[in-house]
């Protein structure tokens, strides 16, 4: 009788220390379930705003360039670091780009956020190679330089979707990458200049600290502080 009590009192305090645990566990699975199966109102947004554009909405379509501008300045800022530094203003790049886009909506045959951005890459790509012709004094082009210069906007627009933007984005975004895509270019478009130089130097560039110091003017060991620093920012700004 002594040993039933026992095991009696044994499976009643698990049962109650099981309870307890899934008062606790339950509601946070639910929430996580909860959390990665709802939409990324973002690009659900940007999709309508897509398909509202196509149709000839012209409030929608402004409003799409919008909310693609720091993405476009960001890498524009990208494909002058070769190429033009100190040649052309990154926004001024961008308000071409938005302005070739808003009159030739029409070509567009994408329907997704992703397609629309390489639709504006390929017109930022575009309008870098006129001005490189210009700068250069020549109407002849060079196919070498601007491959170069695409290499140079498909690896900063990799960048934006690459491990380090997921490093950088908050548990909630990572289910959310149109989302994490668009508000990282403009977080690191508000960036301080030398945070956001160092960054794209070492992860968009691939250079290594010591070329980084060498292109900035510094140390190793500046750079690799001002590196850490930038990176803590942003997680800042994107969190």
């Amino acid at each position: 009788m002594a040993v039933f009590n026992k095991d009696r009192n044994w499976f009643q305090g698990a049962t109650v220390f099981v309870t307890k645990w899934r008062q606790l566990l339950v509601p946070l699975i639910l929430n996580i379930m909860t959390e990665r199966s709802q939409p990324d109102e973002t690009q659900t947004r940007i999709v309508k705003l897509i398909a509202d554009a196509r149709s000839g909405d012209q409030e929608a379509l402004g409003e799409l360039l919008d909310s693609y501008r720091k993405f476009v300045k960001f890498l524009a800022r990208s494909g002058l670091h070769h190429h033009l530094q100190g040649k052309a203003d990154p926004s001024d790049l961008a308000q071409e780009v938005c302005i070739a886009a808003h009159a030739n909506m029409a070509d567009f045959r994408g329907q997704t956020p992703e397609e629309f951005a390489g639709w504006l890459r390929g017109i930022l790509s575009n309008v870098l190679a006129m001005h490189l012709r210009k700068y250069l004094g020549t109407q002849k082009r060079d196919p070498r330089l601007e491959q170069n210069l695409n290499a140079s906007l498909v690896n900063a627009s990799g960048f934006l979707q690459s491990k380090i933007a997921a490093d950088v984005t908050s548990p909630s975004q990572h289910f959310a990458r149109n989302e994490a895509f668009l508000q990282l270019a403009e977080a690191l478009e508000s960036l301080p200049e030398h945070y956001r130089e160092v960054i794209v130097l070492r992860h968009v560039e691939g250079m290594s600290f010591a070329d980084v110091a060498k292109s900035m003017d510094k140390s190793v060991d500046s750079v690799e502080k001002l590196w850490v620093r930038g990176l803590a920012k942003l997680r800042t700004i994107m969190t």
